[in-house]
C-alpha cells in the first residue's frame, strides 16, 4: 500500500490580522485567537501540524458551510481531539447519518432528482450545533453571523465575521472567483413544473438570490470554497449574475423543454434567438407507435422490429397485434438508450419472445451491467445484449437498410438507427431532438460541448444523413430540421461553449457540466468478508492538453488497498468519455485492489477516492460502493 502526500505546502493566505485561509481541495478558513482556532470548513489537507505553523495548538470548532465531504473530510481527525462541529440545520442529518442516504434506493436507481449530490460523506460526524439564518456564534471575541445562502446545495450557509474594520464572508460554493461558479451540474434542480431531471440550472435561481443578498449586505471580502479571496464583491457578484443569465438565455433558446414544458421559459418566449419549432407530420405507414416510448418498424411480411421496451404495456400491445394478425412475428428489439423508461421491460421482452436485444456498442455495458454505473434514470434490470453494433454499421432487414450510429446527444450512452426502404428514410433518435431543439436538460447524462462532440456531433450527423423523418421516442409525430435550424442550433452551441468557458474555472467547461468526467468503475459491486475487489477510476480529459491523474482510495477501517498501476496516469487530450475497444480516444484509467477484512460485517461500504488532476487537489472527489455479503456473493446482508 502506498499513500500520496496530501497538499500541505500551499501558502496560507492572510485575509485579516487574525483570519487566514489554508488552500486545499477547498479553502479552510482559520480564525485565530491566541493558540486556539475556529475553522470554516475543513479540507482533509488540514492537519494539526499545518495548523501549528499558524501558532494553533487546538481547534475549538468547525463551521461547515454545507454537507459535502470535500468540505468536512478533515473534521474526523479533529473531532477525535475534541473539536466540535457546527452545520446548517437543513443538512445536519446528512453529516450525522449519511448511511440513510446511501441506503436510499432513490439515490441509486431510477434517479430523477440529484440533490443531495454524490458528495455526501461516507462516515458520520457528530454535529454539536445546527444553525439557521440569523443565528449568531460568539467565539473568543469574534461575532459570527449565519446567513442562509442556498445555491450549490439546498441548505448551504455562509458565515460573516467583522474584524479589522471589515466584514468578511465565507460563502462556500456560491462563487469560484469574480464572474465564476465551481460547476453547473450542482445546479440540477426541480421546480414547481419539472423534477430535477429536467431542471438544467434550475438551482441557479437560489444561487442568484443568495448572491444578491450578500451584495445587499455590503460585504468587504468574500472567501469562497475554491479560488482566492475576492476583495471587490460587488463587481464579482454582478459579473457572475450577468454570466448566469446569459447561459440561461442561451440554453432556453434551443431546448426541448420548450416543447415538453412550454411554461418553463415563458419569460423568454419573445427572445429572437429562440428556435422556430419544426412542423410535425405523421410517420410513414411502416412505422407504428406501440405504447409508452416504443415504436415498431413493420416489414411487408408482417415481421416487426421493436425500438425500446420500457413498459409492460409494450409487450401487451405486441401480443394483441399478434393475436389480431396485424404482425406475424417480433424479430428483435433495438435500444436507443439506457434510460429506465426505455429499457425496464427488456428482460420480460426476452422472456416473452425469446428474441435478441441490439444496441450501439458504446451502450451495451450499461444495459448488461447497470450496477457498474451511477447515471440519471438508470434501471436495475440488466439484460443480455445479443448484438453490439458498431458506429456506421449497416445491414439488410427485409426491405429495409438499417444503419446504426453512436448518437451522444441526450446521453453519451445513446444510439440512433436510420431505417431506409428506398423510398424514404426515418431516423430514430431516441430522446435526442425535439421540434424545438435539443434534449440536453440533465448534466448527469454527459452532454459534451465543442466541435465533433455531444450535440454538435448529433446535429452534424443528422444534417449529413438528411432523413425524411426524425422520430423521438416520446413523440407520436415525426419532424425534420431545415438547414437554417441546424445553423441556428450550431451557433447557439458555439456561443454556449464560450459563455460557459467564462463562467466556469476549468480548462474546458465540460469539466463543470459533466459530473462524471471522473468516475469509479464498477460503481457498485459485491464481495464477502476477506474478499478482494478491483475498482478503476476512469477520467475524461475534456481539455486540449494531456493531464496527469493521481488518486488513492480512502478505505473503511481495517480494509487494505493497493494501486495496481502506481496510482497515476497521463490522460491524453480530448478523450471520448468512454473506456473500451470501440472508443477512438479512450479515457485514462487507474486500478486499485481493495481487500475487506476477514471479520468485516455485512453491509454497504462507501469507498472514497482522493484525486489530483494536473497537480490540483480535488479532495475525496469520487466514490464506489462495495456491498459485503454474509458468505456468498448475492446473499442478502
Amino acid at each position: 500500500m502506498t499513500t500520496a502526500m496530501l497538499p500541505s505546502d500551499a501558502t496560507p493566505l492572510t485575509v485579516a490580522s487574525s483570519v487566514r485561509v489554508l488552500p486545499g481541495a477547498v479553502n479552510t478558513g482559520v480564525l485565530v485567537s491566541g493558540d486556539r482556532a475556529l475553522l470554516v470548513d475543513c479540507c482533509d489537507s488540514v492537519t494539526i501540524g499545518r495548523l501549528a505553523e499558524l501558532g494553533v495548538a487546538r481547534v475549538d470548532a468547525i463551521l461547515a458551510t454545507q454537507y459535502r465531504r470535500t468540505h468536512v473530510a478533515g473534521a474526523y481527525a479533529l473531532q477525535a481531539t475534541g473539536t466540535e462541529l457546527t452545520a446548517p440545520a437543513a443538512e445536519s442529518s446528512l453529516l450525522e447519518n449519511p448511511g440513510a442516504h446511501w441506503a436510499d434506493p432513490k439515490v441509486r436507481w431510477h434517479v430523477y432528482d440529484f440533490r443531495p449530490a454524490p458528495l455526501v460523506p461516507a462516515e458520520p460526524l457528530v454535529v454539536h450545533r445546527s444553525v439557521s439564518d440569523g443565528d449568531v456564534i460568539d467565539w473568543r471575541g469574534f461575532r459570527i453571523v449565519v446567513v442562509e445562502t442556498p445555491g450549490a446545495t439546498r441548505g448551504s450557509v455562509s458565515y460573516m465575521v467583522e474584524t479589522d474594520g471589515k466584514t468578511i464572508c465565507f460563502c462556500g460554493d456560491l462563487l469560484a472567483g469574480p464572474g465564476q461558479i465551481p460547476d453547473i451540474h450542482s445546479l440540477q434542480e426541480r421546480n414547481e413544473i419539472v423534477c430535477g431531471y429536467h431542471g438544467f440550472m434550475e438551482g441557479a435561481g437560489d444561487l442568484q438570490a443568495s448572491l444578491g443578498g450578500l451584495a445587499a449586505r455590503r460585504v468587504d471580502v468574500l472567501v469562497p470554497s475554491s479560488g482566492r479571496a475576492i476583495e471587490d464583491p460587488e463587481r464579482a457578484i454582478a459579473l457572475t449574475l450577468d454570466r448566469i443569465e446569459a447561459v440561461r438565455r442561451n440554453y432556453a433558446a434551443i431546448t426541448a423543454i420548450n416543447y415538453y414544458f412550454p411554461a418553463m421559459f415563458e419569460d423568454l418566449r419573445g427572445d429572437p434567438a429562440r428556435l422556430v419549432s419544426s412542423p410535425q407530420v405523421d410517420p410513414p405507414p411502416f412505422v407504428r407507435r406501440v405504447a409508452a416510448t416504443s415504436f415498431a418498424v413493420v416489414s411487408r411480411s408482417g415481421t416487426c422490429l421493436l425500438l425500446d421496451c420500457g413498459n409492460d404495456s409494450v409487450l401487451d400491445a405486441l401480443r394483441q397485434w399478434l393475436g389480431k394478425g396485424e404482425i406475424t412475428s417480433v424479430d428483435a428489439c433495438w435500444v436507443t438508450h439506457y434510460h429506465d423508461d426505455h429499457v425496464d421491460s427488456l428482460p420480460r421482452f426476452v422472456d416473452t419472445f425469446a428474441k435478441p436485444v441490439m444496441c450501439i456498442e458504446h451502450m451495451a455495458d450499461v444495459l448488461e451491467h447497470p450496477d457498474r454505473y451511477l447515471l440519471p434514470c438508470i434501471s436495475p434490470n440488466a439484460v443480455h445484449v445479443s448484438r453490439r453494433v458498431r458506429h456506421g454499421e449497416s445491414w439488410q432487414w427485409h426491405e429495409f437498410r438499417l444503419t446504426a450510429f453512436h448518437l451522444p446527444g441526450q446521453t453519451l450512452y445513446h444510439g440512433g438507427l436510420l431505417v431506409d426502404n428506398g423510398d424514404c428514410s426515418v431516423f430514430f433518435v431516441g430522446d435526442t431532438f425535439a421540434p424545438t431543439g435539443l434534449d440536453d436538460y440533465c448534466c448527469g447524462n454527459r452532454n459534451f460541448l465543442g466541435p465533433g462532440r455531444g450535440m454538435q456531433r448529433c446535429l452534424a450527423l443528422c444534417r449529413e444523413l438528411g432523413p425524411d423523418y426524425t422520430i423521438n421516442q416520446h413523440q407520436d409525430l415525426a419532424f425534420a430540421f431545415a438547414d437554417e435550424q441546424f445553423d441556428a442550433m450550431a451557433r447557439v452551441l458555439d456561443e454556449r461553449l464560450r459563455l460557459l468557458g467564462d463562467l466556469l474555472p476549468w480548462p474546458h467547461p465540460d469539466f463543470g457540466t459533466d459530473e462524471w468526467w471522473l468516475r469509479a468503475y464498477p460503481y457498485e459491486q459485491e464481495t464477502i468478508p476477506g474478499g478482494v475487489v478491483v475498482v478503476e477510476l476512469h477520467a475524461t480529459n475534456h481539455a486540449g492538453d494531456a493531464c496527469e491523474l493521481r488518486a488513492e482510495p480512502v478505505v473503511p477501517q481495517a480494509w487494505q488497498w493497493q494501486a495496481i498501476d502506481r496510482g497515476h496516469v497521463t490522460v491524453p487530450p480530448c478523450t471520448d468519455g468512454l473506456v473500451g475497444d470501440f472508443a477512438e480516444n479512450p479515457d485514462g484509467r487507474l486500478m486499485f485492489r481493495l481487500v475487506a477484512p476477514e471479520n468485516c460485517l455485512p453491509g454497504r461500504y462507501v469507498v472514497t477516492f482522493r484525486a489530483w488532476w494536473g497537480g490540483r487537489y480535488l479532495g475525496q472527489f469520487r466514490h464506489a460502493l462495495v456491498n459485503v455479503c454474509r458468505t456468498t456473493i448475492g446473499e442478502s446482508a
